[in-house]
C-alpha cells in the first residue's frame, strides 16, 4: 500500500481516528481503526501497545502478549519505543499481571540497557510481585542512569523500605525529600519509614525484621508524548 511514508501517514490517521472513536464512546470503531493502522503500517509502535491492551481486555491473553513482545524487536531508534514499552509494561502491571510484566520488562533491558524508565519499571513491577531484592536492584540501576532524578531517588527509597532495608531506606527518601520538599509522596514515604523505623528492631546493616506490600509509590516519567490505549 504504497511508499513506507505513505503507510505510516495511513497508520497514523486510522490510530489517530482510533483515539476519536474511542473518547466518543465507539469502542468497536476505535478497535477497527486500530486494526486498520497495523494493516497499513505492522510496525506502528502506538497502534501495537493500544492494540495489544484492548486484545488483553477483551480475553484474548496470547494475542495481545504477541503485541506486546513484538515491541522488544522493533528497531531500536524507533520513536518513543521505550516509553511505549514501559506503558505496556505499566498495563500489565497494574492489571495485576505480575509475570507477564516481569517478563516484558526484563526483556526490554537487555535490549536497551541505557533506559532508566524500563528500569524504574521493572523495579515497580517487581515491587508489586514481592520481588523486593530484585525491585531494589532494578531501582539502583535506573539512579546509576539518572543520578539527580529525584522521583528514581524516592523510588529507590521506598523499594529498600520494602525490602526491609530500613535505615538505607530512610537515607534514601530523606535525600529524595531535601532534592524537592514540594514532592508530598516522597514526604509522606519519609514520614512512613520513619515510624516503621521506631516500631521495628534495626540490626547493624539496618536491615529490619518486617516487610511490606507493595504501595503505589511510581511517579510518572516524562519522556516525551506517550501515546494513549485506544
Amino acid at each position: 500500500m504504497g511508499t513506507p511514508g505513505e503507510r505510516q501517514f495511513y497508520a497514523e490517521a486510522e490510530y489517530a481516528d482510533s483515539i476519536f472513536r474511542d473518547a466518543r464512546g465507539d469502542r468497536d470503531g476505535s478497535i477497527m481503526a486500530l486494526r486498520r493502522a497495523l494493516q497499513a503500517m505492522p510496525t506502528y509502535a502506538p497502534a501495537i501497545l493500544s492494540r495489544g491492551s484492548v486484545l488483553y481486555q477483551l480475553g484474548r491473553i496470547v494475542e495481545g502478549r504477541q503485541l506486546f513482545q513484538s515491541l522488544l524487536s522493533l528497531p531500536k531508534n524507533t520513536m518513543n519505543i521505550c516509553p511505549i514499552i514501559d506503558e505496556a509494561g505499566m498495563f500489565l502491571t497494574q492489571s495485576g499481571a505480575y509475570q507477564e510484566g516481569l517478563a516484558l520488562y526484563q526483556a526490554a533491558v537487555k535490549r536497551h540497557p541505557d533506559a532508566a524508565g524500563l528500569w524504574q519499571g521493572l523495579g515497580y513491577c517487581a515491587g508489586h510481585a514481592g520481588r523486593y531484592e530484585e525491585a531494589v536492584s532494578a531501582h539502583q540501576r535506573a539512579l546509576e542512569l539518572e543520578p539527580e532524578n529525584q522521583k528514581l531517588v524516592n523510588d529507590l527509597g521506598w523499594a529498600l523500605l520494602q525490602a526491609g532495608r530500613i535505615l538505607q531506606a530512610k537515607d534514601a527518601l530523606e535525600r529524595a525529600v531535601a532534592m524537592d520538599a514540594s514532592d508530598e509522596l516522597a514526604k509522606e514515604n519519609l514520614r512512613f519509614c520513619k515510624r516503621q523505623a521506631a516500631r521495628t528492631k534495626t540490626g547493624e546493616a539496618g536491615d529490619a525484621q518486617t516487610r511490606r506490600s507493595p504501595h503505589p509509590y511510581r511517579q510518572p516519567r516524562i519522556d516525551g508524548d506517550h501515546p494513549q490505549n485506544g
